[in-house]
């Protein structure tokens, strides 16, 4: 009877151990995949993903888009407001993307206030929808008291034959048309534009 009751308090044991073990391996996983100010994926992750698309595409013909987004004047709200201002206003929006995102959708913090969204599944219109309500959306909420934040996007729907890196340099040329044409705006590569159909955010 006492054989029994300690391989049962040692199997119990083992279960918890293993348990906590799992949990750390689970967290470690975590945080070498994510932004840790924001908890959107970061790089490391997106190479994965973004590789995963492009075969996929290869393979099976699937579509894949990607909107490459940041926020227009971050430098102004970080030098009036301060980087603690900023930090929230960062953290609001990957808060406020991942909400209204699709589940298959993977949010990624690619550097400073620039954001990358893949959309599997997605072909050139479908991105497009998306970008101009995301654009929409941002431009409409209240992430910093007093302060109303734009951003401005880059589509690209990924090509037969088409790299990875080529795939975000498309995006990455939309994002700067946008950026140039006066913010606040949607831009897909290949030159099509969608209007900017609010007023821009705050200066």
């Amino acid at each position: 009877m006492t054989l029994v009751i300690s391989l049962s308090l040692a199997a119990c044991l083992l279960v918890v151990l293993l348990g906590a073990l799992w949990l750390q391996r689970r967290t470690l996983l975590e945080q070498a995949l994510t932004d840790p100010l924001t908890g959107a994926f970061n790089r490391r992750h997106m190479d994965w993903c973004l590789t995963t698309a492009m075969e996929r595409r290869q393979r099976l013909g699937e579509p894949a888009s990607l909107l490459l987004f940041d926020v227009d004047h971050f430098k102004h709200i970080n030098d009036a407001l301060g980087h603690a201002a900023g930090d929230r206003a960062l953290k609001g929006l990957v808060e406020l993307v991942s909400a209204r995102a699709r589940k298959l959708d993977v949010l990624f913090r690619i550097g400073g206030e620039e954001f990358l969204l893949l959309l599997p599944g997605a072909a050139h219109h479908g991105a497009l929808a998306v970008a101009e309500n995301l654009r929409r959306m941002v431009a409409a909420a209240d992430l910093l008291d007093g302060w109303r934040l734009s951003i401005s996007v880059g589509v690209s729907e990924l090509q037969d034959g088409q790299s990875v890196s080529s795939w975000i340099e498309d995006a990455d040329v939309a994002l700067y048309r946008a950026k140039r044409d006066g913010r606040n705006r949607v831009r897909v590569s290949g030159g099509v534009a969608v209007t900017c159909l609010v007023r821009p955010a705050h200066q």
